[in-house]
């Protein structure tokens, strides 16, 4: 869900914009850090919900591979009952306004020994040496600018160039990645995450006698898997696993580049009739690769009107079609826009590295001035 509202607090809207969304699901988190209300904030994330906030608040996230950030639900024994087992498990991590605060909080977290506590933990200590750019070559890098599902809206397009641009210049090497996984990646996320019918979000609403949010991506009684059927997604979800690593190992990059959403800004309840495709990092979560977004620009409404091409776009999908019908430059003007870094299987160092040399050639000047 890339919207954040609930029944008792109401809508949670853009610090930038209060018109517009703050993101989901960790997008209360995401607007009180860009609104300097907190330096550092933990979001939680199962198909997007750290980068998102990140991306339409401006800031510096950290989205780990499963076991590198602690999530331990049953420490006491009345959450036990509580907490759902995955097939793509959900994970947490730092958001704030600069990237070496996000890495202090990975450092620090990490050299408390957390494993020692949750058993589910994984015993990597952070790696300073592998978050630091190399010194002795230069990155090489894939880039998607264009997923082939949704046509990200002009800014997010204007934003990823220019950043491949920057790195270029800077003769880092930038090649062209192959997205022919990403839909059916996409695809095996939303059967697994609806996988259980919907049934602990329903125990919960009836915990506290509340309807479900609208828009949440829950699954019905339809997408119940038996358990054979959840035996054959973990099957599938381990071969295609295999391919993406195969296609990593075989391009030999440091990281991946992307867009975090191919959209600016939505205003709020958007997101529930948006047929919102998550492509662009939910199939993050279903491959288990760490990713880190950074912030590289802003809407201008003086050169992001949209071109020929933008203009005669034709919809692929009903996605795609609701993507373009509602971009609006007057609306999303001088919102943030952050390229997304995707580090592969316990690559958050390798992605920090990479953050670091973006954050250096985009943001001559802090981001987020300190007032």
């Amino acid at each position: 869900m890339s919207d954040s509202y609930n029944h008792v607090f109401g809508q949670s809207v853009n610090s930038f914009n209060h018109a517009l969304i703050s993101g989901g699901s960790s997008g209360g988190e995401g607007a009180l850090i860009g609104s300097c209300g907190s330096i550092l904030g933990i979001g939680t994330d199962i198909g997007g919900s750290i980068r998102v906030p990140s991306d339409l608040q401006g800031l510096y996230s950290i989205c780990p591979t499963t076991g590198r950030v602690p999530w331990d639900c049953s420490i006491h024994p009345n959450f036990k009952s509580l907490h759902q087992h995955y097939l793509v498990p959900p994970v947490a991590g730092p958001m704030s306004t600069s990237l070496s605060t996000s890495e202090y909080f990975m450092e620090r977290l990490l050299a408390s020994s957390p494993w020692d506590l949750d058993p589910a933990a994984i015993p990597i200590p952070w790696r300073k040496e592998l978050a630091t750019p190399p010194t002795d070559r230069k990155l090489k890098l894939g880039v998607v600018l264009d997923d082939g599902v949704v046509k990200p809206q002009p800014p997010v397009a204007r934003a990823m160039r220019e950043t491949v641009q920057a790195l270029r210049d800077a003769g880092h090497e930038v090649i062209e990645w192959d997205t022919t996984l990403h839909t059916p990646t996409t695809n095996l996320w939303t059967k697994a995450i609806l996988g259980d019918g919907g049934a602990h979000c329903r125990k919960l609403c009836a915990i506290i006698d509340e309807p479900l949010i609208e828009g949440m991506v829950v699954g019905t009684e339809e997408d119940m898997l038996s358990f054979v059927e959840r035996e054959k997604v973990e099957e599938e979800k381990y071969d295609i696993q295999t391919q993406m690593l195969a296609q990593w190992v075989d391009a030999g990059i440091d990281a991946l580049l992307m867009p975090v959403l191919p959209w600016v800004g939505y205003k709020p309840k958007t997101w529930v009739k948006s047929s919102q495709w998550l492509g662009y990092t939910a199939m993050w979560n279903l491959l288990d690769y760490a990713a880190v977004t950074v912030p590289v620009g802003r809407a201008d409404k003086q050169i992001d009107g949209g071109d020929a091409e933008w203009k005669g776009h034709v919809g692929r999908n009903e996605s795609d079609e609701f993507n373009h019908s509602q971009y609006d430059i007057d609306l999303v003007d001088g919102m943030p826009i952050c390229v997304q870094i995707v580090g592969g299987r316990f690559g958050e160092e390798k992605a920090v590295a990479v953050g670091k040399v973006v954050d250096e050639l985009m943001n001559k000047t802090p981001f987020h001035p300190v007032a």
